[in-house]
């Protein structure tokens, strides 16, 4: 029987998880202080930037409390109250940050095409065939589909031989990965959505090995604003599935 790949945690449903269970087994209490950004991040095994990112969430939507020179602080007097608004804070941080982060990609991703269409080594074109080559086979391996949509993009930001872009691709990779992960959770949801994807890297990767810059630019644009729309009609066919579900702005 094959595996079923399982889908890794983000740093909010870690922290949230963790404060939840810490609050049934009696280990956490309104008013109590959470540990410092070093002791999150071994205890989870993250990077103190997301530790950070997230508790920024937390507080800009009043679920923690920072007292300067004190520390971080469980705001809510309600265990319930709390668990509740930290269940809409993740789903509405992670939806922001996915549409916040396919506007930084549609700046940087297009101008990389453009770059790579005029500078790219043969080298370079190998990895992104290697990578749609195993998107190909990824229809039903989430995680291979996964890997092989971040080796494209970031192959492409090597192949703009500018250490300045390659450098942001590989500074963002985290968040990339994130942000990949769920835009293909939502893409995917429509039969058909695959293929269609599939074939808007392999057009990318043809006008790059065809140095046409222009097209490469184009396409890379054509393709994120095809992210952005898909998600956006993926939110509205879910409305009446769940009476809790709200819109994202877009």
């Amino acid at each position: 029987m094959d595996s079923i790949p399982v889908k890794s945690p983000k740093v909010y449903e870690i922290i949230f998880n963790q404060i939840k269970e810490s609050f049934i087994i009696g280990e956490l209490k309104p008013g109590d202080k959470l540990p410092s950004e070093r002791d999150l991040s071994i205890r989870f095994k993250v990077s103190r930037t997301s530790i950070r990112e997230a508790l920024r969430v937390l507080e800009i939507n009043g679920v923690i409390e920072v007292r300067p020179g004190d520390g971080r602080f469980i705001r809510h007097s309600e265990v319930q109250s709390l668990i509740n608004q930290l269940s809409t804070t993740i789903t509405d941080a992670e939806n922001d940050m996915v549409y916040e982060m396919l506007e930084v990609r549609r700046v940087i991703e297009t101008e990389c095409a453009f770059l790579a269409a005029q500078k790219a080594t043969s080298l370079d074109l190998q990895k992104m065939l290697k990578a749609l080559e195993d998107m190909a086979n990824s229809e039903h391996d989430d995680e291979l589909g996964l890997q092989a949509d971040l080796l494209f993009h970031n192959s492409i930001a090597q192949a703009t031989n500018n250490s300045i872009f390659a450098g942001l691709v590989h500074t963002l990779s985290d968040q990339m990965k994130e942000t990949i992960q769920a835009t293909r959770q939502h893409r995917f949801s429509k039969p058909g959505h695959f293929q269609e994807t599939l074939q808007e890297h392999k057009d990318i990767y043809i006008s790059i090995a065809l140095k046409d810059a222009d097209k490469a630019k184009h396409l890379m644009d054509v393709h994120i604003k095809r992210i952005r729309e898909q998600m956006a009609t993926a939110t509205l066919d879910s409305i009446g599935d769940n009476g809790e579900n709200t819109l994202p702005i877009v």
